[in-house]
């Protein structure tokens, strides 16, 4: 039984290395990462080959896209041009003169260095309804904040929440003064929190959490600034972002099926069958902000609907805390509207 075991477990090994040696060897392909909406411009965008990046999301310079030519157009033959950013090379961004409206359409055209040409069909930029309130309640880790809208009668709607909040952090070891070992820093939504109305069309939208903010356990009442972005998105682009975030919230486990490659929205112009990774998508946006005292907020220990949790570090991070954390500064926010 024991030599059985061991034969099974490295027959195991073996197939994830195999499947590791395929990855590594897999031939890059391009990625597009960004969006367009409605709010004012810059836009960006984010142009990067496939592989295996440094750490998180961070792209290398190995892994940029250099010399692209970016285009976008709208339904009435204006265009704007995405220029790299020489600070970043995988970004590309947008003039300010050129800004997205409600009810008109865009596409996206990406010519390669190597003379390879992908674009997006034309996509219209739904009108968004306001954010009506926010809301939140605390955890023994996070403070949760929830959303509330009323959804359009007679069509059907599709939205996307992106949230940040700014809390304040503390680190170990950070140095003689105060701003080293105690900071205001953001804590970013990871995910793709997506809604269709199919069973709610033209009722309120309730108790759906968009953004969790971890408590430090240092200075548990300290408050909590948090910004809520509420998007109109196409059914394509629902689609693609939920299947991303299956894929996203997979245990891992080698039993697990392999992750299936999703099928963007930028396509070859001399071949349909060549796409490019990511998605580029076309949004209206509305805005609101919240600030929280996480000692006024109700305790709760029920489970939210939304979006998982992100992970709780088990010790604090070493060194200055102005270094150790996506840094905001030394104070709060001034001004919250």
């Amino acid at each position: 039984m024991k030599k059985v075991f061991v034969l099974l477990s490295f027959i195991l090994l073996s197939c994830v290395d195999q499947v590791d040696l395929l990855y590594r060897n897999e031939e890059p392909v391009l990625v597009v990462n960004g969006e367009v909406t409605s709010e004012a411009p810059p836009y960006n965008l984010r142009l990067s080959y496939s592989g295996r990046f440094v750490s998180g999301s961070i792209i290398t310079s190995r892994l940029a896209v250099n010399g692209a030519r970016v285009m976008l157009y709208d339904d009435l033959g204006d265009s704007v041009r995405f220029r790299q950013n020489l600070f970043e090379p995988a970004l590309y961004q947008s003039d300010e003169r050129f800004r997205c409206q409600i009810g008109r359409s865009y596409r996206l055209r990406v010519e390669m260095p190597d003379g390879k040409v992908y674009s997006s069909k034309p996509q219209l930029m739904r009108d968004v309804p306001p954010i009506s309130g926010l809301s939140a309640d605390r955890t023994k880790d996070f403070v949760r904040f929830y959303v509330e809208a009323k959804d359009p009668e007679n069509e059907v709607n599709y939205y996307r929440w992106q949230a940040y909040s700014i809390s304040l952090k503390t680190s170990s070891g950070g140095g003689p003064t105060t701003c080293s070992v105690s900071c205001w820093t953001y804590n970013r939504s990871e995910g793709a929190n997506v809604y269709a109305d199919t069973y709610t069309n033209g009722k309120e939208i309730r108790n759906r959490v968009v953004h969790y903010s971890i408590i430090d356990q240092a200075v548990p009442l300290s408050r909590h600034y948090v910004e809520v972005k509420q998007m109109s998105i196409s059914p394509e682009a629902y689609l693609y972002w939920q299947q991303y975030e299956e894929q996203r919230a997979r245990t891992g486990s080698i039993f697990d099926p392999l992750p299936s490659t999703i099928i963007g929205n930028m396509v070859s112009e001399t071949s349909n069958k060549e796409f490019a990774l990511g998605f580029f998508g076309v949004y209206g946006v509305t805005t609101r902000r919240m600030v929280a005292e996480p000692a006024a907020l109700n305790s709760s220990s029920d489970a939210a609907v939304g979006m998982l949790p992100p992970m709780v570090p088990q010790s604090k991070p070493a060194g200055d805390c102005r270094t150790v954390y996506p840094g905001y500064g030394c104070t709060p926010p001034v001004e919250w509207n």
